[in-house]
Parts: structure tokens; C-alpha cells; sequence
């Protein structure tokens, strides 16, 4: 199955303003995180480092889709890049070992946030800014990615999950299946429901239903 989208303007704008929203890769600090890699075989740390260029903007934005805010998502996608120092031989499938790393990792800290009573809602919305972009262009972009993460905050997690890897990600059914260790069927039914949800969603907020 191609991985083609069927979705109206509106929601393929949600997807453009995500999609600009991608910050610059970083190089894993394993100083900062008391992790050293000096022992290491050079093998070992150069798989390290090309897991790290490789997939580094994918677990930034799984994180950020996963619901966690700016003031942590940056030691999040340190977490789940120690998970790969300690794991690292023993991972076959990297996107997949990837994607629950980052499932981990952010239930773990929502839910210390929650705990903490330090979250609002404004606080898990992206709030990246496009640096060439004028204000306008800016703001317009701004609420895009809000109304964006807050359908997807919406979904239930499965649900979610197979909507963001196929339509954001571009991930096949077969991949998905794959990460999620979820039977091919049972994919296509939770891929269908999520579009109806998320053009439900979308429409509503076109029409006007969803501003207070």
C-alpha cells in the first residue's frame, strides 16, 4: 500500500507547519548525562554516533508527538539516547527499539509532570519558530502545530501511534505493524479510525466548532 494522504487542504497545512517545525540535529552529550563511552570499542561508539545523526530528528519528534513540552523534551531525547548506549548491541530493528524508547521515555516524564502539578496545557504545545518566516507566517504557523498536537493529544495512543508513523512519518503498514507489534490488520483498522478522528477534528475546528 502506497502511503498517500487523502486528507483536505487544512489538514495537509497541519502536517506542512509540523513538518517546518523540525529543529537542527545535535550530537549526543554523553558528558552531560554522566555516560562515557571512552571504553568503548571504536565500533561500539561510531554505531552510537551514526544512530544518533541518523535518527536523532525522528525521536525529537516523536517525543514532541508523545506530548512532552518544551522545557523537556531536549532531556527526553537525551534519556532516549542513553537507552541506545546501553542497548546498543543488542538492537536489530533501530526505529522500532526508537519508538518504544520514546514511548518510555515520555509516559515517564508526563507523568512526573502531572505528579508535580507543573504542567499546564500551554506548556505541551510546540512553540518552535520558523527564523525566516515573517510574524505573520509565523503565528499562522504557531497555531497550526497547536491545532495539530492538540488532535493528536485527543487520540487514544494507539490510535496516534499508527496515524503519526504512517501520515507524518511515512512509514509503511508493514513498518508499523513492525514497531508497534501490532498484526498488519489490526494497523489498517486503527490507521482508519484515526483519519476519520483526526478529519472529524479538523473539520470541526474549520466550522468554527472548536473555538470557545
Amino acid at each position: 500500500m502506497e502511503n498517500g494522504s487523502p486528507f483536505p487542504a487544512l489538514a495537509r497545512m497541519l502536517f506542512a507547519s509540523d513538518e517546518r517545525a523540525r529543529p537542527a540535529p545535535s550530537s549526543f552529550d554523553g558528558e552531560k548525562n554522566a555516560v562515557s563511552v571512552e571504553d568503548a570499542s571504536r565500533k561500539r561508539k561510531e554505531q552510537i554516533d551514526q544512530l544518533v545523526r541518523d535518527h536523532h530528528d525522528f525521536v525529537w519528534r516523536t517525543v514532541r508527538r508523545f506530548g512532552v513540552g518544551d522545557t523537556d523534551i531536549d532531556d527526553v531525547v537525551q534519556e532516549v539516547f542513553l537507552m541506545v548506549t546501553r542497548h546498543v548491541t543488542d538492537i536489530v530493528r533501530e526505529r522500532a527499539f526508537l519508538f518504544r524508547a520514546c514511548q518510555f521515555a515520555a509516559a515517564r516524564v508526563k507523568r512526573t509532570a502531572l505528579r508535580r502539578r507543573e504542567v499546564d496545557g500551554d506548556e505541551l504545545l510546540p512553540t518552535q519558530i520558523d527564523a525566516n518566516a515573517n510574524p505573520e507566517e509565523s503565528a499562522e504557523a504557531s497555531e497550526a502545530r497547536r491545532r495539530l498536537q492538540t488532535i493528536l493529544d485527543a487520540m487514544p495512543d494507539e490510535l496516534r501511534n499508527v496515524f503519526v508513523l504512517f501520515e507524518l512519518e511515512r512509514m509503511t503498514m508493514a513498518e508499523i505493524a513492525e514497531i508497534t507489534r501490532t498484526p498488519p490488520g489490526t494497523v489498517a483498522s486503527r490507521l482508519r479510525r484515526a483519519r476519520e478522528q483526526f478529519l472529524a477534528a479538523v473539520n470541526t475546528n474549520a466550522s468554527g466548532g472548536g473555538h470557545e
